[in-house]
């Protein structure tokens, strides 16, 4: 009867041991997580290990399974530095999605096509990109050609310079990366000087426009969404023709848009005045 109770007592430290690395282990997993979320760059063993304080072995175990469960990735194979992946993003898409903000906005983005006559789209920024999320086109003369799930840039977009304008000028070089950007058309803004000056115009009027910088025929309007941490969490958008497009639509577009964003921030909890 000893041997038996002495047995089962053991069992049961052995499983209480199991769970507790277990357990540990999965908050080490939420921990890398939420350090590549907060970083907004590709880190090495190093980095994760420092940051963490976690010895250069348990890093690499680690981030090893990560990379074989398709969460992380390595980025540059020279440097060595990995980043969350595709999958990754497609589990904070459906994040975004059970928060509401899609739900909230489609009504909206809805109203804005019937009114504008314009392709009109949800968007937010992952990896230096910006990733459509969702669009409302019933009423448009013409079909925009982004679907969702496309990545377009930040910079030449107005959906992209929509949310990249909401965030500092030091963090809106470094989502960029080295000039010059990538020029889609020959209007395309491609220095930091001409960037961060259009930035600061777009902040003044409250709106972001793509003046055929993305494609030669579309004229874009864009407004970020901010959560009730005043955080950029989205941005939305509305494309026309640029040859359809007079001043006077181009005013009234940009009064609807800036109305729009400002009425799902505040579904989103924010409380403030200005969305820039």
């Amino acid at each position: 009867m000893f041997m038996n109770d002495f047995y089962s007592h053991s069992v049961k430290n052995e499983d209480l041991q199991s769970n507790t690395k277990q357990v540990k282990s999965v908050a080490r997993t939420v921990d890398l997580l939420l350090l590549f979320a907060d970083s907004r760059r590709y880190l090495t063993l190093q980095d994760i290990s420092e940051m963490m304080n976690l010895p250069k072995s348990s890093t690499f175990e680690l981030v090893n399974t990560m990379v074989q469960k398709g969460i992380l990735e390595l980025k540059n194979s020279g440097r060595k530095t990995y980043g969350l992946s595709l999958l990754a993003f497609e589990i904070g898409s459906a994040a975004v999605a059970d928060l509401g903000v899609i739900d909230i906005a489609r009504p909206y983005l809805q109203e804005l096509n019937r009114v504008t006559g314009g392709t009109v789209f949800l968007g937010t920024e992952n990896r230096g990109k910006i990733v459509y999320l969702d669009r409302a086109e019933d009423l448009s003369l013409v079909k925009a050609d982004a679907k969702i799930g496309s990545r377009r840039d930040l910079h030449s977009t107005s959906l992209g310079k929509a949310m990249l304008y909401a965030y500092p000028d030091d963090l809106i070089l470094k989502l960029l990366g080295p000039e010059p950007y990538p020029a889609n058309t020959p209007l395309t803004k491609t220095t930091s000087f001409a960037v961060l000056q259009d930035a600061r115009i777009s902040r003044e009027r409250g709106f972001a426009v793509d003046d055929r910088e993305d494609g030669p025929n579309m004229y874009c309007i864009g407004s970020v969404l901010r959560n009730h941490r005043n955080e950029p969490v989205a941005s939305i958008s509305v494309s026309s023709l640029v040859n359809q497009i007079t001043e006077s639509k181009k005013r009234f577009i940009a009064d609807k848009v800036k109305e729009a964003a400002l009425q799902i921030s505040r579904q989103l909890g924010f409380c403030g005045e200005f969305l820039y």
